[in-house]
């Protein structure tokens, strides 16, 4: 993605931020943080709006990894974090010079944290702490990819899950596996991939910038997500035209 089309990405998801926000009643948030609060709504409960084809649920630097304590309460997956950014070296060009010798390097920490996150309970906490970072959010509230992100505000359809509904059903029903090279110029253990029948999400490392290189990233695509919440999160409720609640949120939602 050039750095053009990143700004309009940007851009478009603010602009859904506020129509989101107008629908509900409620407000923009627009507190200086590093969280995921996008929208408070009237009663003060917290929202994180999705829209466009990927979600990119984190891109973290090496010292997130160090110092964020949440992370560092998650078994070693913070540790491993690292040592995945490690298997780079700190100059890009230096990587550019021999990729192959860091993906090779890359294998081992990938396969370990793969291991880690599929550790009894363990992807729920993930999965909590790296879409609602912890318990900061209470409510995912999603525009369909099929909804195009520029139509008026009156053409959207907004969907709210609350968190404990969206941890549950993702943990329950995503499996994790590593990557597997394709063809002769790729290696194995790339990346952590989350699955159901197809890849729902993954987890890499991002080294194809010097803005934005060795970086942890994990993204979710949003059609898969979106069809296992809505699957498997009854009590789907229409609260307007435009609004409408799954499961918890239906109780526990109002405008």
């Amino acid at each position: 993605m050039s750095s053009d089309d990143a700004s309009l990405k940007k851009v478009q998801g603010h602009i859904n931020e506020r129509h989101f926000a107008q629908l509900i009643d409620g407000e923009v948030y627009k507190a200086q943080h590093t969280g995921k609060t996008d929208v408070l709504d009237e009663q003060g409960n917290t929202h994180s709006v999705k829209s466009g084809e990927w979600w990119q649920i984190f891109l973290y630097r090496r010292s997130r990894f160090v110092y964020n304590t949440e992370f560092n309460e998650l078994g070693n997956i913070a540790p491993l974090m690292i040592d995945c950014l490690d298997a780079f070296p700190e100059d890009r060009e230096d990587y550019l010079a021999d990729k192959n010798s860091a993906k090779e390097r890359l294998q081992i920490p990938m396969r370990n944290l793969r291991q880690e996150i599929e550790i009894h309970g363990m992807f729920s906490e993930f999965l909590r702490k790296s879409i609602f970072n912890g318990g900061e959010v209470d409510y995912i509230s999603i525009l369909p990819c099929y909804i195009p992100r520029e139509v008026p505000v009156l053409d959207k359809q907004f969907h709210i899950f609350d968190q404990d509904d969206v941890v549950e059903v993702l943990s329950n029903e995503i499996s994790l596996a590593n990557s597997r090279a394709r063809n002769s110029s790729e290696t194995d253990d790339q990346k952590v991939l989350l699955r159901t029948f197809k890849n729902v999400g993954e987890i890499e490392v991002r080294t194809d910038s010097g803005i934005h290189y060795r970086e942890m990233k994990f993204r979710m695509n949003s059609a898969e997500t979106y069809r296992l919440l809505t699957k498997h999160i009854g009590n789907k409720t229409q609260v307007t035209e435009q609004l409408f609640t799954y499961g918890e949120a239906t109780q526990t939602f109002r405008i």
